[in-house]
């Protein structure tokens, strides 16, 4: 690795599995100090004891929790340079397959668990952290939206909304938070091999990725200096690049 986080300080969501994980090693093998967070405490203290980092827990649905964390980042290391906001779930349980009926699943508890980790979670983040960036000069920003959020899917309707909301958020925080140097962007993956893969995903997706690409992609994207932009990244072998969305014109006379 070339070090390119050298002497920075990483703060990553939904750390401890998946592509929380995979980040991780990869913003540490390039030389970043990594702040592993996730509600589940052990795992985020097993990556940041593998990658030489430091490991909070962290409740993303919460505003207190997250103000407090990021106090305690600020405390310990002066300031953080990058912020992923990765954690997500999917409205069914884990373990239900991907087949299965969704509208079972399209309750009030479902949307709330799902809406609470995959919008509060990202949005509480960054609201938290706009201050501390402005106060250091700027900072990268990078969410986990999906290819869910792009267009529609009918075995998870909250899902592919919520990843819709994030897609909406990166691109509208990007430009309004420019003058600020706190760059916003987001990340669509494709079908990835996670802990929250349905069971006959394979069945249905002949392409699932490892959380790998999707580092090597945030990698990327803070590299890339831009802001405001959707990266896809949709399967290995594939190289990432940022989408290019319809604008609205009003009609020509």
């Amino acid at each position: 690795m070339s070090g390119l986080f050298a002497g920075k300080v990483a703060v990553v969501t939904g750390a401890a599995s998946g592509i929380g994980a995979a980040t991780s090693r990869r913003l540490a093998a390039e030389g970043a100090h990594v702040v592993a967070t996730d509600i589940n405490a052990a795992g985020a203290r097993a990556i940041a004891a593998e990658v030489g980092g430091t490991a909070i827990e962290l409740d993303v649905t919460s505003m207190s929790a997250w103000e407090r964390a990021l106090a305690e980042v600020v405390a310990a290391h002066g300031q953080f340079d990058i912020l992923f906001l990765n954690a997500g779930v999917m409205t069914p349980p884990t373990g239900v397959a991907v087949g299965d009926d969704p509208v079972a699943w399209m309750t009030p508890a479902g949307y709330e668990r799902v809406v609470s980790v995959n919008l509060d979670g990202v949005a509480y983040g960054l609201m938290a952290a706009i201050p501390h960036l402005t106060a250091f000069g700027g900072g990268d920003v990078v969410m986990t939206a999906s290819i869910a959020g792009m267009l529609p899917v009918v075995e998870d309707p909250f899902y592919s909304m919520t990843k819709h909301g994030v897609n909406g958020l990166a691109r509208s925080a990007g430009p309004a938070l420019e003058s600020r140097n706190i760059r916003v962007n987001a990340v669509c993956p494709g079908v990835m091999n996670t802990n929250i893969l349905p069971p006959d995903m394979a069945k249905v997706f002949k392409r699932i990725s490892d959380p790998s690409y999707i580092a090597d992609t945030v990698v990327q994207i803070i590299t890339n200096g831009a802001t405001g932009e959707t990266w896809v990244a949709y399967a290995e072998g594939k190289e990432p690049w940022p989408y290019e969305w319809a604008s609205i014109r009003p009609p020509q006379r």
